[in-house]
């Protein structure tokens, strides 16, 4: 661990009147008092640090430097400072010094194509500050790999929104690149590191992330003592992305006790153990699009066997409840375990089997160019061509090697999902050699036709509307539409999607529509309609059927028929249904044990929760005594459920529905729209002190009390005209009103 830094800048000479102050220790004309031009360069850094001022450049020559790069000024947004090798020179910083480059505290600097080697402490330290760039810099040999003595290539602590990229950090004592502190918001992007190692114990990885909020994106880690790339406790909420990591000592990236990460699209090959590691309490993990091969099965990072964390993905310990995975490629060219998801696989589907995860997911050799020299690009048939998820976060446009993303016309994108159907697994997108001429038009296609027809059952004489507008054409070319009634009446072809017809028999009719493009082709639709007698007598109330609650929740309720007489067959079941502490939207529906079915018709809810609905069916089936009759709702709620029968009607015709609080209540008005029917009411109170009474004309069916909730039905029969549903109540209330039709 290197030791606390303390910068102290002097006053030094005034700066250059050029913004570009330039070193060469090898020229025989460099002078640390001169002018720090190309033709008079100062000597030494230590002078060039002294005059800079932000906006300024300082390019560094020839010569190996035993000093340590650290402004004592930072830049701003608009006046970056940069430090770099004057072009076509080669510096090399930092050997004997405690640091190679410290940036301490400053922001907007830039740090570029310098050699650091051999230093003390880190090649090159960011601590503090914001926005500063570590770019093209060679990182090597920093630390001795003695216990104490080791060090990273480049370590940032406590720095916000830095990028490092393009480096190449290699043969240190410690990992090559360290986020730790507070750092967020870094990228680190594009660079390789290897071969790093403590060598006297295994802790030294490619890239070590201990902070969270960062992006890993395009790196080369190999030949690690340790792991290519690393989170540990205090790397949460970090990205992995578009990354090859392979032949290290331990994982190819290892995630431990941390939370949050995203590890998209990294090719993952041949590491000492399980490829793609989340482990301890690590949790809310997603893994897509990724390439494991071979990993914790060879001897890797200078032919060492391990017997350590198997599997190409590894998913242990807590972390399997949170962790999602899905559009990855596995595979082993010798037995091993395949998967680790709470329990070892050796194959993908007996994994898939057993959890659920990985539906997108493929066992297959992946084609590597050549894997033997680690060239991991992939060849036409790769099963991870134009498979990936391109929604997944993180996921790039263009690959590790800047290609963009392409379809392969070789391969159907079953698969693949997201905004772009053809992204490829892993860190390299497939360029196909040939792009292949279009294939010729489709042959026209013939239409879809869909048919609607409202209403779909009354009684004779019922006028329905056929409409076919829904149908559409592949091609998009006009429609035309021939309709046939079922019962001898047909009309068109014509231009209009839809046709009106009134039935003046009972019967099942099949109503049809046959929809033509311009190209002659044709496709048909049907619906069926019922037509009922018109009835011979007047509505008559049958009595209840029967009343149930509970005062435990549950999602659905019933009733068991206690009628002698049972339900007759055509006659109109109401059921009204009072809920508690439920949620107030979502499908109510109810069927019976005779397989009829009850369709919500009027519902309403209140701020609570609280809900009334009233559900209806015609009674295809004959019920008998002991019949349950069942009704589901779409989350948990106390309940109280009645049920009554209707003879001489068949449908709803209009319903109204009110909620309120006080001493009355009224439903609203629904009208019937002709003689001859029923108006049925019903109110539900809650926190109530008294039954609920009806106003003048309606005749109460029923009053069901539960723990002072109080269910109310009443009717007025036969009805014609506006009906609303009101009397006197105490405590919150919920009406409807609903006539029922022959």
């Amino acid at each position: 661990m290197a030791s606390a830094v303390a910068i102290v800048g002097g006053a030094g000479a005034a700066p250059a009147a050029s913004t570009t102050i330039y070193v060469d220790k090898t020229m025989s004309s460099c002078s640390d008092t001169g002018p720090a031009t190309s033709t008079t360069p100062l000597c030494t850094i230590a002078q060039a640090m002294k005059r800079l001022t932000a906006g300024a450049t300082v390019e560094i020559g020839n010569g190996t430097y035993a000093e340590t790069v650290t402004p004592p000024v930072g830049g701003t947004a608009s006046a970056p400072i940069t430090i770099t090798a004057w072009s076509g020179r080669m510096p090399v910083v930092g050997t004997g010094a405690s640091y190679g480059v410290v940036l301490s505290g400053w922001s907007y600097l830039t740090v570029s194509g310098l050699t650091i080697s051999g230093t003390v402490h880190e090649g090159i330290y960011v601590i503090g500050g914001s926005h500063n760039t570590v770019s093209n810099n060679e990182v090597t040999l920093a630390g001795n790999p003695v216990s104490g003595q080791t060090a990273s290539g480049i370590r940032l602590t406590n720095t916000a929104d830095a990028t490092v990229t393009g480096n190449n950090t290699h043969d240190n004592s410690d990992s090559g690149i360290y986020l730790t502190g507070s750092t967020t918001r870094a990228l680190v992007a594009r660079n390789v590191s290897s071969a790093n190692a403590r060598q006297y114990q295994r802790n030294a990885n490619g890239i070590n992330v201990i902070a969270a909020g960062n992006t890993i994106l395009g790196n080369i880690t190999h030949d690690n003592e340790d792991s290519g790339i690393q989170f540990y406790p205090g790397g949460n909420n970090n990205v992995a992305v578009g990354n090859v990591t392979y032949n290290n000592g331990d994982h190819g990236i290892d995630d431990y006790n941390v939370t949050g990460g995203r590890i998209t699209g990294n090719t993952v090959f041949r590491n000492c153990t399980s490829g793609i590691n989340i482990e301890g309490t690590s949790g809310n993990y997603v893994v897509e699009n990724n390439i494991a091969v071979d990993n914790a099965v060879y001897p890797a990072y200078q032919g060492i066997s391990c017997s350590r964390r198997a599997g190409n993905i590894g998913v242990w310990d807590s972390a399997p409840a949170t962790t999602t995975v899905d559009h990855n490629l596995v595979w082993l060219s010798k037995s091993g375990t395949q998967y680790v998801f709470g329990s070892k696989y050796t194959s993908l589907s007996a994994m898939q089997a057993a959890t659920g995860q990985e539906q997108h997911g493929v066992q297959a050799n992946p084609q590597f160019v050549d894997p033997a020299s680690w060239n991991l690009q992939l060849q036409e048939g790769s099963a991870a061509i134009d498979r990936g998820d391109s929604g997944a976060a993180g996921e790039q446009a263009k690959d590790l090697l800047g290609n963009a993303r392409v379809d392969d016309p070789n391969v159907p994108n079953t698969y693949a999902e997201g905004p772009r159907l053809y992204d490829d697994l892993g860190a390299y997108e497939f360029q196909p050699s040939v792009t292949p001429p279009p294939p010729p038009p489709p042959p026209p296609a013939a239409p879809t036709a869909v048919l609607t027809v409202t209403p779909s059952s009354g009684t004779a004489p019922l006028t329905v509307k056929a409409d076919a507008s829904g149908s559409s054409d592949p091609q998009g070319q006009t429609l035309t539409y021939g309709f046939d009634f079922g019962d001898g009446t047909s009309t068109g072809p014509q231009s209009s999607p839809t046709a009106s017809h009134t039935y003046s028999a009972a019967g099942t009719f099949t109503v049809s529509v046959s929809v033509t493009n311009t190209s002659g082709l044709t496709s048909t639709a049907t619906q069926s309609v019922s037509v009922a007698a018109p009835p011979t007598s007047k509505p008559t109330y049958v009595g209840g059927i029967a009343n149930n609650y509970s005062t435990s929740t549950h999602t659905s309720g019933y009733i068991t028929v206690y009628k002698s007489t049972g339900v007759k067959v055509g006659d109109l079941v109401v059921l009204t249904l009072q809920l508690t502490g439920t949620a107030a939207s979502g499908t109510v529906s109810g069927t019976d044990a005779a397989g009829n079915a009850y369709q919500a018709v009027s519902s309403v809810t209140d701020p609570s929760g609280d809900r009334l609905v009233v559900l209806a069916g015609v009674a295809q089936q004959p019920l008998a005594v002991g019949d349950k009759i069942t009704v589901t709702f779409p989350s948990a709620a106390t309940y109280r459920l009645s049920g009554d029968e209707y003879a001489g009607v068949s449908r709803v015709d209009q319903t109204a529905a009110a909620s309120g609080t006080g001493t009355s209540f009224s439903s609203g008005t629904a009208q019937a729209s002709s003689g001859g029917e029923v108006a049925f009411g019903a109110v539900a109170t809650f926190a109530g002190t008294s039954n609920p009474t009806w106003s003048s004309g309606w005749s109460g069916i029923g009053t069901y009390s539960v723990s002072g909730r109080y269910l109310a039905k009443a009717h007025q029969l036969p009805a014609s005209g506006a009906y609303s549903a009101t009397g006197s109540a105490t405590g919150a209330w919920l009406a409807t009103v609903v006539t029922l039709a022959p």
